[in-house]
């Protein structure tokens, strides 16, 4: 029997900032866990997702029990969402603009901010709820309509688009 004190330490990593990560997804401590999450689920920074993937089994393994807690909607969402990330990175599966749709904290005016997309259109939504981006991605050239959300909290509804916007 191992005690949680004689334990093999951590790995460390050289980049800095995936080191942080790291260290506060694997800490069982829940309020820093659904932070990194957080920033992991958004991530577009190639070099940190290699780092980060590498741990991916550990992570989950040293998340799993912790509860994370979460008001209308529970925090093990960024966890999952952070999960499916570094997995689909990992088995270089194609572009991560395939996720949008199953994380709904994705706005697409911070992926404008990053140069992860390009606008082709703001409208408005459905039924006057909202605005709808329409975007394309700048990696892979899929278009995207974003509908702001909002129901006790913003999220967004992605949906992939066959054909590109007027057509």
């Amino acid at each position: 029997m191992r005690w949680p004190w004689s334990a093999a330490p951590i790995s460390r990593l050289d980049d800095a900032q995936a080191d942080v990560l790291l260290q506060d997804l694997l800490s069982r401590d829940g309020t820093r866990i659904t932070d990194a999450a957080r920033t992991v689920a958004r991530l577009f920074s190639a070099p940190l997702l290699d780092a980060l993937a590498a741990y991916s089994e550990m992570i989950e393994q040293r998340c799993q029990g912790v509860a994370l807690g979460g008001m209308l909607i529970s925090n093990q969402a960024h966890l999952t969402a952070a999960l499916q990330r570094l997995y689909y990175w990992r088995a270089r599966e194609g572009c991560l603009c395939a996720l949008n749709p199953g994380y709904p904290f994705f706005d697409p005016r911070r992926l404008l901010e990053q140069g992860q997309v390009r606008l082709l259109s703001v409208e408005e939504a459905e039924g006057g709820w909202g605005d709808c981006h329409i975007v394309t991605c700048e990696q892979c050239g899929q278009h995207w309509r974003a509908i702001d959300r909002e129901y006790h909290y913003p999220w967004w509804e992605w949906t992939a688009l066959t054909a590109s916007p007027g057509s």
